[in-house]
C-alpha cells in the first residue's frame, strides 16, 4: 500500500460479447460451499482478534473501531510485544500476547485479522482456521498455489470462513465498470492495462526478501480488478527485475535486494482478452495538472472494447470515478463519483457479512487465482516460457443488475 493511504440471462450476455461459450467452457468450475453460501448471521457482536502490530495494523485498527455495533476487538498479538502491547494499551484492551499460539489459548474470539508480513501469512492463516476461527488475511494468503488450496481445505473442513485482501471488488467503481462491461454495449474486451508502484516501502526490509516483492505487494491489486472484471486467466508471461541492488529500511538498515522491484505481467484471459499489469517499487512519483481547478488522478486501470473504453481514476483500492468513452462519443465522460471504502476496510467488511448474513464479493476462490497468476508471472521469468494457470474461480463474482 503506498505509505502516505448475472443472472443467468445476464451471464450468458456477457460470455457472448466476449466470445466465450458459457457451457462446457471449463472455465468456471463449481463454486465451493464456502464461497456460495452467504455467512449465516450472528445477532451479536463478533469479537476481533488483531495480530500483526505494525505499519498497517495503524490504518486497520480505527475503521474496525469505526464500527463498535459489528465488532469488538478483544486481543492484539505480535512477535515484538510492545507493539501489541502499545495498541492494547491505546485502545483499552485488556489482551496482549506475543505469539499466534498463546493468541489463540487465550481469550477468546471470532475473526482473526491477520496483518503480520508476507511470510508469515501461511502459518498464521493455518493456525487460526485450525482453531475454528474465521480469518481475515492481508494479501497474499500464502507463498504456494498448493499452500493456498490447503487453507481453502481447512476452512472448509472446520466450518469457517476464509477472506483475503484486496477490497478492490466491493468499490462502487468496480461494480460500475463490471456492469457496463455486461451491459455489452462496448463491444468485446480486446485489451486492458493496470499500472501501481512507488519509490518502495522503508519500514521493514522482508519487502525485498524472498517471499516478498513489489507483484505481491503491489501488482496484486491491479491482477484482482483486472480478474475480477475480464474473468479468470488462462497463461500468463512475466518478466521480472531488480533495479536496486540495495535498500536502507528502519528495521535492519541496509539489506540485499532479494526479491522482484520491477515487474511486468501479460494475461491471456479465457474471453481471449489480452490485460498487463506493471508494477514496481523503483517508480518515481508525478502529479498530473489540474482539470477544471480540481486536481487530477492518474489512470491505472485501462479496459480497452472495440466500441468504447472506461479509464479507472486514481488507485483501484482508492479510486475517484470512471472516466468513460462510450459509443459514438469518443470525448471521456467523468463517471460513478461515489466515496470507496478503506483499502483497510476489508476486515470490517467481511464481519458485517458474517453478522447479517450479506453475501461477500470477495472469496478465497478468486485470492487463489490471483496467487497462481503471480506464482505463473515468476515461473515465466525463471524459465523464459508461457505459464498455464492451474487453478480458475467463479465468474462473473457481480450479479445482474
Amino acid at each position: 500500500m503506498k505509505q502516505h493511504n448475472i443472472e443467468r440471462r445476464g451471464f450468458l450476455k456477457q460470455m457472448a460479447v466476449t466470445g466465450v461459450a458459457a457451457v462446457g467452457s471449463g472455465i468456471l468450475p463449481n463454486s465451493s460451499k464456502a464461497e456460495a453460501t452467504p455467512a449465516a448471521a450472528t445477532k451479536r457482536k463478533l469479537r476481533v482478534g488483531v495480530i500483526g502490530c505494525g505499519n498497517v495494523c495503524g490504518s486497520y485498527v480505527p475503521d474496525l473501531l469505526g464500527n463498535p455495533d459489528i465488532i469488538e476487538i478483544v486481543s492484539f498479538c505480535d512477535i515484538i510485544l510492545r507493539r501489541a502491547e502499545a495498541f492494547a494499551k491505546r485502545h483499552e484492551v485488556k489482551d496482549f500476547y506475543p505469539d499466534v499460539d498463546k493468541m489463540l489459548a487465550g481469550v477468546g474470539f471470532d475473526l482473526l485479522v491477520n496483518l503480520t508480513s508476507m511470510p508469515s501469512h501461511y502459518a498464521v492463516n493455518k493456525a487460526g482456521l485450525q482453531a475454528g476461527k474465521h480469518v481475515w488475511s492481508e494479501k497474499p494468503m500464502a507463498p504456494t498455489v498448493a499452500q493456498g488450496k490447503e487453507l481453502l481445505e481447512l476452512a472448509g473442513t472446520k466450518g469457517v470462513r476464509f477472506w483475503q485482501a484486496p477490497v478492490v471488488v466491493i468499490t462502487p467503481q468496480f461494480r460500475f465498470m463490471a456492469e457496463q462491461l455486461a451491459s455489452g454495449k462496448f463491444g468485446p474486451v480486446v485489451a486492458a492495462h493496470g499500472t501501481y508502484g512507488h519509490g518502495g516501502p522503508d519500514w521493514s526490509a522482508w519487502f525485498y526478501q524472498k517471499g516478498g516483492g513489489c507483484l505481491y505487494d503491489l501488482g496484486v491489486y491491479n491482477v484482482t480488478t483486472l480478474t475480477g472484471l475480464l474473468g479468470p486467466v488462462q497463461e500468463v508471461v512475466g518478466m521480472t527485475g531488480m533495479v536496486t541492488a540495495t535498500r536502507r529500511c528502519a528495521d535492519q538498515g541496509e539489506v540485499k535486494v532479494e526479491a522482484d522491484d520491477n515487474t511486468m505481467l501479460i494475461m491471456r484471459h479465457a474471453s481471449g482478452a489480452l490485460s498487463h499489469v506493471q508494477t514496481g517499487f523503483c517508480y518515481s512519483e508525478y502529479e498530473l495538472p489540474p482539470v477544471n481547478k480540481e486536481p487530477a488522478l492518474p489512470h491505472t486501470i485501462d479496459i480497452m472494447c472495440q466500441q468504447g473504453s472506461l479509464h479507472l481514476q486514481g488507485w483501484d483500492w482508492g479510486p475517484r470515478c470512471v472516466d468513460v468513452a462510450a459509443p459514438g462519443n469518443h470525448r471521456l465522460q467523468s463517471q460513478c463519483k461515489e466515496a470507496a471504502p478503506s483499502w483497510a476496510g476489508g476486515a470490517s467488511h467481511v464481519a458485517r457479512c458474517l453478522v447479517t448474513g450479506e453475501r461477500c464479493l470477495i472469496t478465497p476462490g478468486h485470492a487463489l487465482h490471483v496467487l497462481d497468476i503471480m506464482n505463473a508471472c515468476h515461473e515465466s521469468q525463471r524459465s523464459g516460457r508461457r505459464i498455464a494457470t492451474e487453478t480458475s474461480f467463479a465468474w462473473p463474482i457481480l450479479p445482474a443488475v
